[in-house]
């Protein structure tokens, strides 16, 4: 049996402001007056994901001067877990009600039945409409519309325009022709990609229902006080967003995750992936992303952010990512020789070696930020080891032909580093140092090669073998070689080649 966990925060906002029996002047002032709802039938459909059968459905009646509850309400149950409603002989004093979905939900992320309850909230004005959804932005709007109208004495018309207005320009989205009480999850002509989108972005892969609570009361606070998400909140959900996207050792992305299982609950999905890019890039200020520059490069300018002043490219498919998971397909092939598309990341490191190892928390993130940038960072023994089955690590030829692809060393550090080629991130180096391990980020890159050199270690008077590597700077692209001398325990990166 699921644990029942009611989070009342979730509705505290509209309680704020919905309860209040101030006598306010600005009620339905500019609108068309008060008017009465007789003997209709209120239906609609209730989405988080869609809420379960028997969850509960409640439509409170409302002041039409001081948008107060009066105590009158008509309450139903949700039919089937596609989340619709409908409720019979609904009378009422004025047009304005208050609706209220409790219950347990489908989540998106799991592909599961939530284990808590949540509750989310609709105001509607029921003059012209006798369908209502209730979701995510009608939550997110109605304590900023009874703001509007309650405390600033906007008539309910305008200040429902002018909350959707600024809910759709917090997450970055353009207000469409939708109202978000049309709006459904699974039809892209009733709005259901930007819905969808704010759904997973305040859901996120969070841990329990407590969670996602917790984050979602904030969110409305703040919307319903301001008319914009703000605190720090919103940019660690831009940081997990742009993450979201990110399919990690060849398994499915979360955003790939809650498609699949948003395929098997209906046959149509929208295409709310556009609109998780957009919230995360906008709050990078990378600006749009469109044929006019396919292939430009913009750093995150967001100094909040966990990936600040890292490089993002504008792909063919209209969408922003990291350099590293640029729109590619196949390998790159130059010279006669298939190069993998991106670096080898942390997943082929020792265990001991690996971002998880990590106790202290500074450190494990910075860790896990560089895997996810630039890959992982390999000394010579474990580069040996480090490409998948059907790859392997190039030869100092191969390396030296990629070079001579661009007619010298200069033409090379700059054409490596194209992104609609080879793409060379300059990820610096790893030492074993103490504190932050990682040194000239930005400045080179450094590549293994599986050719070995031996030299004379005068110091010591023994022969030591070495492996060359493919380096990359502003002064251009050349072979060096891992001499322990002046190279002590660096990290590289790896890229592989294919084995035929």
């Amino acid at each position: 049996m699921k644990k029942m966990m009611k989070f009342i925060c979730l509705s505290s906002v509209m309680m704020l402001f919905a309860c209040s029996d101030v006598d306010v002047a600005g009620g339905a002032s500019g609108d068309a007056g008060v008017v009465a709802i007789k003997d209709r039938e209120i239906a609609g459909v209730t989405q988080k994901g869609p809420f379960l059968t028997g969850s509960s459905v409640t439509i409170q009646e409302l002041n039409g001067e001081t948008f107060a509850q009066t105590g009158k309400s008509f309450m139903t149950v949700v039919k089937s877990n596609q989340g619709d409603f409908s409720v019979k002989g609904v009378s009422l004093v004025s047009q304005y009600a208050l609706l209220e979905v409790e219950g347990y939900y489908r989540n998106e992320v799991t592909g599961k039945s939530s284990d808590g309850m949540v509750i989310l909230n609709a105001l509607a004005d029921l003059r012209t409409r006798n369908h209502v959804n209730v979701n995510l932005l009608t939550h997110l709007e109605s304590g900023r519309i009874l703001n509007l109208v309650q405390n600033q004495g906007l008539s309910f018309t305008a200040a429902k325009k002018q909350a959707e207005l600024e809910l759709f320009t917090s997450f970055g989205f353009t207000k469409g022709s939708t109202a978000p009480e049309d709006m459904d999850v699974f039809s892209e002509d009733k709005g259901g990609a930007p819905l969808l989108a704010v759904s997973v972005l305040m859901l996120q892969d969070s841990s329990s229902d407590a969670e996602f609570s917790e984050r979602l009361a904030l969110a409305a606070f703040s919307f319903a006080e301001n008319g914009a998400w703000l605190g720090t909140d919103r940019m660690k959900t831009a940081d997990w967003a742009m993450r979201s996207e990110i399919a990690i050792d060849s398994n499915l992305s979360v955003l790939q995750k809650v498609r699949k299982n948003l395929e098997s609950w209906n046959e149509t999905v929208p295409p709310f992936e556009i609109y998780v890019n957009r919230f995360w890039s906008n709050e990078y200020g990378l600006g749009v992303c469109s044929d006019v520059n396919v292939h430009e490069v913009r750093r995150n300018l967001n100094e909040n952010s966990r990936y600040y002043l890292d490089e993002f490219v504008c792909n063919p498919s209209g969408r922003w990512s990291l350099i590293a998971y640029r729109d590619v397909e196949g390998d790159f092939n130059a010279a006669g020789v298939s190069w993998a598309p991106r670096n080898v990341g942390c997943e082929k490191l020792p265990w001991w070696r690996s971002p998880e190892s990590w106790n202290d928390e500074e450190v494990r993130l910075s860790n896990e930020r560089h895997c996810l940038v630039y890959g992982g960072y390999f000394s010579e023994e474990e580069a040996e080891e480090a490409c998948p089955e059907g790859y392997r690590l190039p030869t100092r030829d191969e390396a030296q032909a990629l070079i001579d692809l661009y007619g010298s060393a200069e033409g090379a550090a700059v054409g490596l580093q194209s992104v609609d080629g080879f793409a060379a991130l300059m990820a610096g180096y790893e030492t074993l140092a103490i504190g932050d391990p990682f040194f000239e980020t930005y400045q080179m890159a450094g590549f293994w090669t599986s050719t070995t050199n031996t030299w004379l270690d005068s110091a010591f008077n023994v022969y030591v073998t070495s492996h060359y590597y493919l380096k990359i700077d502003s002064n251009g692209a050349t072979i060096d070689s891992s001499n322990v001398k002046n190279r002590p325990n660096w990290n590289y990166s790896v890229r592989c080649v294919r084995d035929f």
